[in-house]
C-alpha cells in the first residue's frame, strides 16, 4: 500500500511543480497583467514594443516598458533576444528616443522577480519579463511566435 502511494505521489511531484519550474527555468518569460488582450506576439513585434516602436496593444492600452537591473541575467538574455544590442547600445537608444520623444524616459529597471510580477500585475500597460520558474499566477505569460516558456523551441533563453 505505501508502495503504491510512494509511486502516485512520485508521478505527481514529477509531472508538476518543480519539474516545471526546472523546464521554464532557463527560459525569459514575457509578462503582462492577467486582464490584458495579449496572447501571442511574433518576435519582430516582441522587438518594436520593447523598443518602443509600437506604443499600444490592441486593445488600446499603451505600454509601459520595465526592465531587469543592469548585469543581471534576465536583462543579459532580454538584451540579445528582444532588443538585439549590447548595454552600450541599449542605453544609446534610449538615450536617443528620449532626445527625439519617441519616449519619455529609458524603461523602469527593477530589481527583483517580486518587484516586477508586482508592477506589472498592478500597473495598466506594464509589459516586462521574468525568468520562466519566477513567474506566478500574478501575472499572464505573453507567447512569442506560439511558443511557451518551457517549449523545446521556445526562443528566449537565458545563458
Amino acid at each position: 500500500m505505501w508502495k503504491r502511494i510512494f509511486v502516485l505521489v512520485l508521478i505527481l511531484v514529477l509531472k508538476t511543480g518543480p519539474a516545471l519550474a526546472q523546464d521554464k527555468a532557463g527560459d525569459l518569460a514575457i509578462v503582462v497583467a492577467k486582464n490584458r488582450d495579449i496572447d501571442n506576439v511574433t518576435s519582430d513585434e516582441l522587438t518594436k514594443i520593447f523598443r518602443a516602436e509600437k506604443n499600444k496593444g490592441s486593445d488600446g492600452v499603451r505600454f509601459v516598458l520595465i526592465a531587469r537591473e543592469t548585469g543581471s541575467p534576465e536583462r543579459t538574455a532580454a538584451l540579445a533576444g528582444i532588443y538585439k544590442v549590447s548595454e552600450d547600445e541599449y542605453a544609446k537608444y534610449f538615450l536617443q528616443a528620449t532626445f527625439t520623444g519617441l519616449v519619455q524616459a529609458a524603461p523602469r529597471s527593477l530589481t527583483s522577480p517580486a518587484a516586477m510580477r508586482q508592477f506589472v500585475a498592478s500597473t495598466p500597460g506594464a509589459i516586462g519579463y521574468l525568468r520562466g520558474s519566477d513567474v506566478d499566477d500574478s501575472v499572464k505569460v505573453v507567447k512569442v511566435d506560439g511558443k511557451s516558456p518551457g517549449d523545446a523551441d521556445y526562443s528566449l533563453k537565458i545563458k
